[in-house]
């Protein structure tokens, strides 16, 4: 069965569109599940599931240097759900809210459902934050700063100074921050992942959301978790209790298996850093195009500005020349537009199939132009 990423495109298409993976998720995560539906594991368990909590207690702790307690772990239906939760219950209506773009959609609408007033700020040229940009954005009525980290879909990787000088700011002017860590295992050439609730001053001032869907090709089972301070957990348990009850059983032992495999997530970081060199290297072929190695997830954003009127007709262009899906950066936020989104979470002879068309399609684009500018 193809991923749901291909749904609407015919069978010679290729899907570099939807943030899934084309991999199959740990076989461990399969036994966990398929041994306790046997076991007659499928009841209610309202406070969550033991060794789900457990295990997400342990990885913080070893991974992300976050020292949580089980009351400050909530399992929720995914990141959407987590998205949702955070929101609700720091915002107010009118209060604010300053989102770091180009970033996922929903950290930028979101809000908005909640009457508050929201702020892009464009990153820096390399992807990474603009502090003072950051800072200048800022009222008396913000409440909030959400940042992607690493970051879809730019693929930067912030570094442990530039969240240090955001935690200076989140401190100085009492603050939160929502960070959005999916991808938080998936960062190449030696780079490591810095949770910012692990920096002195933000453990009771952030709420970091995770997820399965990127990292272990469980996108379907919906499953995820948000990490808070007591009160702030609460809370959202208590606003999840009352629209979800709770996420599944079967998931979050799935999850808790997922989180004790280092082995797939360290191996499929390894293979796809090879991919993205191979997808770049294959991009750079193309003259008057801009592509910076990502520095994680599994997107790469070349900057098409110089072949096209706009990202959404390099997109239209792309599927109809390439039959290639991808996505147009504008819909990223402020920063995005004229680039590209490219998933390759895929079998690298899908990615070198397309990244072909790609380049074959964007040549003839470009000697096109240049023919015209001749004439």
């Amino acid at each position: 069965m193809r991923p749901s990423k291909y749904s609407g495109l015919d069978n010679g298409a290729i899907s570099l569109g939807l943030a899934e993976s084309d991999f199959d998720m740990p076989r461990e995560v399969k036994e966990a599940m398929i041994n306790a539906i046997l076991e007659g594991r499928y009841h209610y368990e309202m406070s969550g599931v033991p060794e789900f909590l457990e295990a997400a207690v342990e990885k913080l702790r070893r991974f992300n240097g976050i020292d949580a307690t089980e009351e400050e772990v909530l399992p929720t239906v995914g990141a959407m759900n987590g998205i949702w939760l955070s929101y609700k219950v720091l915002l107010k209506p009118g209060d604010h809210v300053v989102v770091a773009t180009p970033t996922y959609p929903p950290l930028i609408e979101r809000p908005k459902s909640f009457q508050a007033e929201v702020t892009e700020v464009s990153a820096r040229g390399d992807w990474h934050l603009n502090i003072d940009a950051l800072e200048r954005a800022l009222t008396d009525r913000t409440k909030v700063i959400t940042i992607c980290n690493p970051n879809n879909p730019t693929g930067a990787v912030y570094t442990k100074d530039e969240l240090e000088q955001l935690a200076e700011l989140a401190v100085r002017r009492n603050l939160y921050v929502i960070s959005d860590e999916l991808y938080e295992h998936l960062t190449y050439d030696g780079r490591k992942h810095v949770s910012i609730a692990s920096l002195p001053g933000m453990r009771e001032r952030t709420i970091t959301i995770f997820g399965f869907t990127k990292t272990h090709g469980m996108s379907g089972l919906r499953i995820g978790y948000v990490v808070a301070e007591k009160e702030l957990a609460k809370r959202m348990r208590e606003e999840n209790a009352a629209v979800v009850i709770h996420p599944g059983t079967i998931e979050q032992i799935g999850a808790a298996a997922a989180l004790k495999c280092d082995y797939y997530v360290n191996s499929l970081r390894d293979y796809l850093q090879r991919v993205r060199d191979t997808l770049v290297a294959k991009l750079r072929e193309v003259p008057g195009i801009e592509v910076r190695p990502p520095e994680g997830t599994f997107f790469a954003f070349p900057n098409l500005n110089a072949l096209f009127e706009s990202d959404k007709e390099a997109v239209d262009y792309l599927l109809k020349e390439a039959r290639v899906l991808v996505y147009a950066g504008s819909g990223f936020g402020m920063g995005g537009a004229g680039h590209v989104r490219m998933n390759f979470c895929s079998p690298i002879s899908i990615i070198e199939d397309a990244a072909i068309r790609i380049v074959e399609a964007l040549s003839s684009r470009y000697t096109a132009k240049e023919r015209n500018s001749i004439q």
